[in-house]
């Protein structure tokens, strides 16, 4: 079930994680409650359309969540520069999430952005004590954010990690479970690339479609992606990204 409320939320925390990608802790006990790794929040800026984020983490205790936010655009970059102590309106828990309970073990793969939304996922993985192995892409040693030492780290550029994309981390996995399930967050040719990996190795593969949003709550449709259809003679469907996805079973998706 999606929960769409809107919060007034204080940020407790900001903290830069490179040049261009700010971490930012978020009090809201309200959301903290409900939300699911895979899901995704809108946060209010100084421009008119909020801005979607996947959370990327959460703790209970504190009521607080955190989202990183890589600045692209005029919207991000106001983000980023908020001052610690300030409110934002924040929409949310958005989406459907990651299923973490139906598979023994996990492997999570991420490429850019994606690392926040994966982070939440190995998270609550390993504290429900799954099987979970990470594999992570990015250009270079200089984007390299939330990385654990048990991850597996590739970079376009080889100056860190193994020299390749996400599939060449994936390569090195040997000791994969029957049961396993592939879950992929990132750019679209990553994500497809990954899915093609999965299947060929006869695993079940699901990717977060990260596709530009404005309303977050399905209305606008700005957001839409095609998946196959179930229909007899309907080639395709028009699925809304921010409502009924933004995760999907890699083989529905229309790449």
């Amino acid at each position: 079930m999606s929960y769409k409320k809107e919060y007034e939320a204080r940020v407790t925390s900001k903290v830069m994680l490179n040049d261009d990608t700010a971490y930012l802790t978020l009090e809201c006990p309200e959301i903290v409650a409900i939300a699911r790794p895979g899901q995704f929040v809108n946060l209010s800026c100084s421009y008119f359309l909020k801005r979607p984020f996947g959370i990327a983490s959460v703790n209970k205790d504190t009521g607080s969540f955190c989202v990183g936010i890589k600045i692209v655009g005029k919207g991000t970059a106001d983000l980023a520069a908020i001052s610690e102590g300030s409110i934002i309106n924040v929409l949310g828990p958005l989406g459907n999430g990651f299923d973490l309970e139906s598979y023994d073990s996990y492997i999570l793969v991420s490429g850019g952005t994606g690392v926040f939304p994966i982070n939440y996922a190995y998270e609550e993985l390993s504290r429900a004590g799954k099987a979970v192995k990470v594999v992570q892409g990015f250009r270079d040693k200089s984007q390299i954010v939330l990385n654990r030492k048990d991850y597996i780290l590739t970079t376009d550029s080889g100056d860190a990690g193994i020299h390749g994309n996400c599939c060449k981390g994936l390569d090195s996995i040997t000791d994969i479970n029957e049961n396993t399930v592939v879950l992929c967050v990132g750019p679209l040719p990553m994500m497809k690339a990954v899915g093609a990996w999965a299947q060929a190795k006869g695993l079940k593969s699901f990717v977060s479609m990260e596709q530009r949003m404005a309303c977050g709550i399905g209305i606008c449709l700005v957001c839409v992606c095609k998946l196959k259809a179930e229909k007899e003679g309907v080639e395709f469907d028009h699925v809304r990204c921010c409502k009924d996805g933004p995760v999907f079973p890699y083989e529905e998706v229309i790449w």
